[in-house]
């Protein structure tokens, strides 16, 4: 063998031992790679032993990453599958439990009318009716018991249906200011869905006792001069020398502003009356508007306030009526709101007149509702009052009167209607 030979087979046996040896054994066929190095980029001065060992770094990285992320697919499939297996099976759906039928009776409110009868409100907010044969009402006044009353003895009803209100009228009047409690007693027999709303408490002010001045009516002289006239609705008589101070106003206009001292003592429960003239007077003709207003200058004085104005409405017809004549006469009145109480508005009409002592006749009746006409005689003056129906809504009904003459004698005088405005 030459020389040359023998060189280069040594140096062939060189570069095979100084090849590095790698082994990788993936996980599953590796994919086909591009050959890593050609012969003459070893000659070019590249480090071909470093590239090669960090590709197949990578390549063993991603062969890795492929089989964790199959292993933990299957890792969680089966954990799915344990769990499906240990879960407990749904419970079946329970049946819809019997609702219970009872009533549950509440005290929805407590309240005063005329300024000291006590009203309490029962509700029934139950699905079943409350007998109201067993049940009572318990009065409390400032945390002390004042009076049981049975519940049948406060109303007729013999049984609260479910989602029905009653009010109770008691006996009881509260004066001045206390804390007052309601309650509903019912037997232990008698079930309901809650006995913890029986009962109410609230803070309520009745008026005190004392006198309570009421302006009673208006009246007219025989010139046709108002006068005023006064009386006590009050529990305690008002004492002689107490001032008020009145005012009148005709047709919205104040006409007098004057103090008055009273000369007598005004019974209790309006057990007189007390009439008074304004010390300038007054004239009231054809169609006129009045007002009068008292305060007293004490408050002591009279215990309410409200009912101390008064308003009416005067028409005053003059009239002169020959022998056996007979003259009519027609107005319209304003009916009152219906307030859920009886009306005591009321027309009043009067006949005077002068000249004879015979009697006249006098007929009035109302207008479209057909109410019988009334006719009465009598001597002078002759007075009537009727009442006016109240309606839902406030409109004018129209009224007739008449006058007839029996006698042969000429006949002078004045209607007088007086009704509120």
């Amino acid at each position: 063998m030459s020389k040359g030979a023998i060189l280069f087979l040594a140096f062939s046996l060189f570069l095979s031992g100084c090849s590095p040896r790698m082994t990788v054994q993936p996980a599953s066929s590796l994919p086909s790679i591009e050959p890593l190095y050609h012969p003459d980029e070893y000659f070019s001065g590249i480090p071909v032993e470093e590239e090669v060992a960090e590709i197949a770094e990578k390549v063993q990285k991603k062969v890795e990453e492929g089989a964790e992320e199959k292993v933990e697919e299957k890792i969680e499939k089966e954990e799915k599958q344990v769990v499906s297996h240990l879960a407990a099976p749904p419970m079946p759906a329970e049946p819809p439990k019997e609702t219970l039928s009872l009533p549950d009776i509440t005290v929805a409110n407590l309240f005063l009318k005329q300024k000291r009868r006590l009203f309490a409100t029962l509700t029934n907010i139950g699905t079943a009716p409350f007998s109201m044969e067993s049940g009572g009402l318990s009065l409390f006044v400032d945390g002390r018991l004042e009076k049981r009353y049975a519940l049948n003895s406060l109303s007729d009803y013999g049984h609260l249906n479910p989602q029905e209100s009653i009010t109770l009228s008691t006996p009881f009047s509260l004066f001045g200011r206390h804390e007052v409690e309601v309650r509903v007693d019912t037997p232990v027999e008698q079930r309901e869905l809650n006995k913890e709303n029986n009962r109410l408490k609230k803070i309520l002010e009745g008026l005190p006792i004392g006198p309570d001045i009421v302006i009673r009516d208006f009246d007219l002289t025989e010139d046709l001069e108002l006068s005023i006239i006064l009386s006590n609705n009050g529990e305690a008589d008002l004492r002689k020398g107490v001032t008020f101070r009145i005012r009148i106003y005709l047709n919205d206009r104040k006409i007098s502003d004057f103090e008055h001292f009273i000369f007598e003592d005004l019974k209790a429960h309006s057990g007189n009356l007390y009439t008074l003239s304004p010390p300038y007077r007054v004239s009231v003709k054809g169609i006129s508007r009045v007002r009068v207003s008292l305060a007293p200058k004490l408050r002591s004085d009279d215990i309410r306030m409200e009912n101390n104005i008064l308003e009416r409405k005067f028409i005053i017809f003059p009239f002169q009526i020959g022998a056996q004549g007979r003259e009519q006469f027609s107005f319209f009145v304003s009916s009152p709101l219906l307030r859920g109480e009886e009306s005591s508005e009321k027309i009043k009409m009067e006949l005077r007149w002068e000249g004879s002592s015979a009697p006249l006749k006098f007929s009035f009746g109302g207008s479209e509702d057909g109410r019988p006409l009334l006719d009465i005689s009598g001597m002078s003056p002759l007075k009537v009052e009727w009442p006016i129906p109240a309606g839902e809504t406030q409109r004018e009904s129209h009224w007739r009167v008449s006058v007839t003459n029996p006698i042969e004698n000429r006949v002078e005088g004045h209607l007088i209607i007086q009704h509120p405005r």
